[in-house]
């Protein structure tokens, strides 16, 4: 994220303070230091201790630039956590949407388990019959959940249901050859 022109870097206002401060300690350490006996260190000295209200104003102005780079840090960081929370609330939803269809899915897979098991084998023509009805429902419901998937964007979701809908077509083909009913 690029930030304002206007608007201090929090890093670059941090070290200009950082850097005023160093001059101010030098300054006046500089004052502090040495003895006060003759003319030029009297004057060496006033020039050092004349030269910490300049230094002190400056502080000022970076100490308020830095608090400027932290307002507009707070500031970034409420703007990022909203969006975060946001995106979350979306994540949310669509999980919910997802689980939706997943349970479908599932429920239709432990339908079409239940009809295979229960018409192996049986050859009789009311079984058969009873077959074809079973599967053309369960490829209707797949039909419709692959474009419940579809429309909601969950694309794999779809493919996934749509083989499971090809499947029970061709088992459903696969009764009408071995003498059940044809399709209605």
């Amino acid at each position: 994220m690029s930030q304002p022109s206007d608007e201090p870097d929090l890093v670059v206002a941090a070290g200009a303070l950082e850097g005023t401060l160093r001059r101010l300690r030098e300054a006046v350490e500089r004052a502090l230091h040495g003895p006060l006996n003759t003319r030029k260190q009297i004057e060496k000295t006033a020039t050092a201790l004349g030269a910490l209200g300049p230094l002190e104003a400056e502080i000022g102005e970076k100490a308020r630039a830095l608090v400027l780079a932290i307002d507009h840090s707070r500031r970034m960081q409420a703007d990022l956590t909203g969006k975060a929370h946001a995106r979350a609330l979306e994540l949310q939803a669509r999980s919910a949407e997802l689980q939706v269809l997943m349970d479908s899915l599932g429920r239709l897979g432990e339908e079409t388990h239940r009809v295979a098991g229960a018409f192996e084998g049986q050859n009789s023509p009311e079984s058969l019959a009873a077959a074809a009805v079973e599967l053309d429902a369960l490829v209707a419901r797949a039909r419709e959940l692959a474009e419940q998937a579809g429309t909601r964007g969950f694309e794999d979701v779809r493919r996934q249901v749509d083989a499971l809908r090809q499947q029970l077509s061709a088992a459903r083909n696969r009764l009408t050859l071995s003498g059940g009913p044809a399709r209605a």
